[in-house]
């Protein structure tokens, strides 16, 4: 989606990603990675409209003593 002021947000295309290795992965060894990685983008008519890059990291949450959760995601500085 689109965001702007002067309209309402418009859908501009969607890409797919898997992620169902990583999620595993994670799961077995705490921690994954999906370096970035360019993704097709297409359009509602399935149209190729453009590409993104995305990069994941997966840390699995860690319960401390007294039941406090540790990890998470953090934003990306760009």
């Amino acid at each position: 989606m689109d965001k702007d002021k002067f309209s309402a947000d418009d859908f501009i295309g969607q890409a797919t990603i898997y992620v169902e290795d990583l999620l595993a992965q994670g799961s077995e060894n705490g921690a994954a990675e999906l370096h970035c990685t360019k993704y097709s983008v297409v359009d509602a008519e399935n149209s190729y409209y453009g590409e993104i890059e995305v990069g994941v990291t997966f840390t699995l949450k860690k319960e401390e003593e007294g039941g406090q959760e540790i990890g998470g995601w953090r934003e990306s500085s760009s």
